[in-house]
């Protein structure tokens, strides 16, 4: 009788992944190198994600019975970005973009294409900007290079 009995256990990714139903499935080694094949992972509500090859997690099994296990917490630690403050939050992926959510801050830096918002203002650093659609000012416009347009009144 396994009745009671939580049974836990390193997991490692291997790359094989079946989504069903809004459900992943992942499957991977356990910590002696046993095989596991779509362990349903459990994930938290408001973020998706597909973690990359490699990453580990804690495979659990209620009541010490593997055919019922389940996968929490799988990371890929090379991947996991550093430095985050206590209370603060980063959302990324595996090619080293990140959304970090610090006190009253949100940086984002994509590929060196970097933007800051904060009360007293934003900063964007990007190579080009496209807005599509109407842009109103309310305020005073600040230019240190040329205003082009495309009506032929030289920006007037």
């Amino acid at each position: 009788d396994r009745d009671g009995i939580m049974a836990g256990s390193i997991f490692e990714y291997d790359g094989r992944l079946k989504q069903d139903k809004g459900q992943q499935f992942l499957s991977g080694r356990g910590h002696y190198g046993d095989g596991y094949t779509d362990i349903r992972r459990i994930q938290q509500h408001g973020i998706y994600s597909s973690p990359p090859k490699g990453s580990q997690g804690l495979l659990l099994s209620p009541n010490g019975n593997p055919d019922e296990a389940y996968l929490i917490g799988v990371e890929h630690h090379d991947h996991q970005p550093t430095g985050i403050p206590a209370g603060g939050t980063a959302i990324y992926d595996a090619s080293g973009n990140i959304i970090k959510i610090v006190g009253g801050q949100v940086d984002m830096d994509f590929q060196t294409n970097t933007a800051t918002f904060k009360a007293g203002g934003w900063t964007i650093n990007v190579p080009t900007t496209t807005i599509n659609g109407n842009v109103h000012v309310n305020g005073n416009v600040t230019c240190s290079g040329t205003v082009t347009d495309g009506d032929g009144n030289n920006g007037a």
